[in-house]
């Protein structure tokens, strides 16, 4: 009786200690890793070598990390303007506004700009996204972002310096 009780009580132990816990995720292409909280769930319909997709717990929380390959740009500060450009140009994001202007940011060593933007969905709501931009070598264009629903706030995002804390570049 007392080795089923053992037996029965350390599995549960290791739940209780996994649960609300963050889990390890390497992106498919194996060019990094890092750690996701347990409520955002990995969206493999929308997710591929290219890019992985994470919804977390409200209606509009999205959390992706985008490999672009091979880009043109030279500097980090010419891929983040040309990207800018591009979500407030013709065909762009509907209503876009930069609410966050760019700023230096690190990511396991690698430098990158991020900034904090709004825009207009197709559904007519507004939505925030903190992105990441990242030039890593050969020239590959790297994003992350967060995102949501709501008014924009400029604020911490504890989600996201847990995942940077734990970015590991692969390469």
């Amino acid at each position: 009786m007392k080795k089923m009780v053992q037996f029965t009580i350390l599995p549960l132990l290791f739940l209780l200690v996994c649960s609300g816990q963050v889990l390890s995720f390497t992106d498919p292409a194996g060019l990094y890793s890092t750690t996701i909280p347990e409520s955002w769930i990995y969206q493999g319909q929308r997710s591929s070598e290219q890019i992985s997709v994470f919804y977390g717990e409200g209606d509009y929380d999205l959390l992706y990390f985008q490999d672009l390959g091979v880009i043109a740009d030279n500097t980090v500060e010419s891929f983040l303007q040309r990207s800018l450009d591009l979500y407030g140009g013709p065909g762009g994001l509907q209503e876009f506004q930069l609410e966050l202007p760019p700023h230096p940011i690190q990511v396991a060593g690698e430098q990158g700009l991020a900034c904090g933007y709004t825009y207009k969905e197709q559904g007519g709501n507004r939505l925030w996204e903190y992105r990441i931009f990242l030039l890593l070598p050969q020239q590959r264009g790297f994003s992350l972002t967060l995102g949501g629903g709501g008014p924009w706030v400029d604020r911490e995002y504890p989600i996201l310096e847990e995942i940077l804390s734990q970015w590991r570049w692969l390469f």
